[in-house]
């Protein structure tokens, strides 16, 4: 598992961030009985929470901080992701490894809690100040945590991660990783780093001129290695370039060994070039003694098998390292594609539900619409100016026609409510209506989500709403069947039918041939803009009672 930690000052812009719809990537994932969970999760923690309430324990955090102001980041986060390749993890395993790194980091008697956001990864809160006052220490937290990862790694047979050097290494800057996620390409920095690490662990103790020549046969791809030497004739260590990363101008862009790593730099790698050679000596199965061999002769068939042996799995090392990050930026840039579906989904349902405000809204509706007429009427009046007197008014049944399914079509979207992550949420009397922003679908009891009646998958999001509600009709109607006459009052018939009727997509107002416009001449008078109106809106609903067309909250 991979962990990343940061501290921090505001407790409630923590929760705002863990339990809101996310910024990477959307805060979303389906748990054990197939719904789909938007937003964070408490699965764990030493503080309570409600399910009306989750987002509860920030004020305990701010109480705890309150009692010693002397801590300025009185917040420690920690986010705990699984490797590629690792198995999904159920809420109550990630709750155990959260309970686990609370237990060995020495928190656990403090206000905390993990919070699960995607099937990967969880997040875990941890106020530093507990209600008396006293602070926990986090000193070496970064490198604490990985040992507790490596413990859980072994216990729970998830994927080995290599852990990371404490030597620091030079970090890419916003702008490389921005062109890299544009580009698709791995960033420079990152790239030399694995390859020049690995080539001088090859070369170690055979000189400068093993060394470039190790680089120059590299096996993942053509590095250019340069010399830094000054004007005295002083080695001052090198400088490297993949080729393809140029500047605007189009120059090659060269990077010191010392802004890879710091274990790079001239005094460090020269020490480790012109020092001992390590001894790599294969094993005796692999290279057998031959008979009558001298034993120096077999010492140095053995130790050439086992540079070769490092050398190729060094290499595959680095290149596992340059794959890694290759994968981030897929990752990325797969984040950022799913984040545009979700913002073109959401823009989608802003416009269905003003359409639909503006439909139900008559004094929107009637503006919006004059205007409209205003226009068709004026573009009539210039086209008679230009040809003769007896050119018709244009047909309007087309445009009445499209302006009914188009309400039909707002008034069904305006029944669903946004759910954060993506997706959409929708009740009927007992039962609720889950569609994520994938097609899939689900119906849970109203009270209890976790219990779900019927699932499925449509192609579109339009799709999985009409199969959803179809669904939701018929375990209503079989509900009701179900029900003995004596309980089916006037006042639960009218309910049931409502929400019947609720669930029913909306038909489109008709527009029949006879109410096209006549043919007028210029002898006849130009129908007026509120004539032309009545002709562009669909039949007003009655307003006796409830809407049909209402969502049944």
């Amino acid at each position: 598992m991979i962990a990343k930690i940061s501290t921090g000052s505001d407790p409630m812009g923590l929760v705002r961030y863990l339990h809101g719809p996310g910024t990477a990537t959307p805060h979303s994932y389906r748990n054990e009985a197939g719904r789909l969970i938007a937003g964070g999760v408490v699965i764990a923690g030493s503080v309570k929470v409600t399910v009306k309430n989750p987002t509860r324990w920030g004020r305990d955090f701010e109480r705890a901080a309150a009692t010693n102001a002397k801590v300025r980041k009185p917040v420690w986060h920690c986010s705990l992701r699984c490797a590629p390749g690792d198995r999904r993890l159920t809420d109550t395993e990630f709750g155990d490894i959260a309970q686990t790194v609370a237990e060995r980091m020495g928190f656990e008697n403090h206000p905390w809690v993990a919070v699960r956001h995607d099937d990967d990864h969880i997040h875990i809160a941890v106020s530093r100040v507990d209600f008396q006052g006293t602070t926990w220490k986090n000193s070496h937290d970064r490198w604490k945590v990985v040992e507790v990862m490596r413990e859980v790694e072994r216990e729970r047979g998830l994927v080995q991660v290599d852990s990371p050097e404490r030597a620091r290494r030079r970090q890419t800057s916003s702008g490389e990783q921005i062109r890299a996620v544009r580009t698709g390409k791995v960033p420079q920095r990152d790239g030399l780093r694995e390859i020049v690490t690995a080539a001088r662990d090859i070369a170690a103790g055979r000189g400068v001129d093993a060394f470039e020549a190790v680089l120059a046969s590299n096996p993942i791809t053509k590095v250019q290695v340069r010399r830094n030497v000054a004007s005295t004739g002083r080695m001052n260590g090198f400088s490297f370039n993949l080729p393809g990363y140029v500047d605007a101008g189009g120059k090659s862009i060269w990077l010191p060994a010392s802004k890879l790593v710091r274990g790079l730099s001239w005094s460090q790698l020269e020490k480790v070039l012109d020092g001992a050679i390590p001894e790599r000596l294969a094993t005796e199965s692999e290279v057998p003694r031959r008979q009558a061999e001298h034993r120096a002769t077999w010492e140095a068939r053995r130790s050439e098998v086992g540079r070769e042996q490092f050398a190729a799995a060094r290499w595959d090392q680095a290149r596992a390292g340059v794959g890694e990050v290759a994968g981030q930026i897929r990752a990325e840039q797969s984040a950022q594609k799913k984040w545009r579906q979700v913002e073109t989904a959401l823009t989608d349902q802003d416009e269905s539900a003003r359409s639909a405000v503006v439909a139900e809204g008559q004094p929107a509706a009637v503006k919006e619409a004059a205007s409209r007429t205003e226009q068709v009427a004026a573009t009539t009046t210039t086209a008679k100016r230009a040809t003769a007197e007896d050119r018709t008014v244009p047909q309007v049944t087309d445009v009445a026609k499209f302006q009914a399914e188009r309400a039909a079509k707002a008034a069904d979207a305006a029944k669903w409510t946004k759910v954060a992550g993506g997706g959409f949420s929708r009740d009927a009397i007992t039962l609720r209506l889950w569609v994520a922003e994938d097609g899939a679908w689900s119906i849970t009891a109203k009270t209890d989500p976790e219990k779900v009646f019927l699932s499925g998958q449509a192609d579109t999001v339009a799709q999985a709403q009409a199969a959803a509600a179809a669904e939701a009709k018929k375990q209503l109607q079989a509900y009701w069947d179900r029900t003995p006459q004596a309980q089916r009052t006037a006042k639960a018939t009218r309910a049931f039918q409502c929400v019947l009727a609720d669930l029913t997509p909306t038909t489109p107002a008709d527009v029949s041939a006879s109410k096209r416009p006549a043919k007028v001449t210029a002898a006849s008078k130009h129908p007026s803009v509120l004539d032309q109106l009545a002709r562009l809106l669909p039949p007003e609903p009655p307003r006796k009672g409830r809407s049909n067309n209402g969502p049944s909250r």
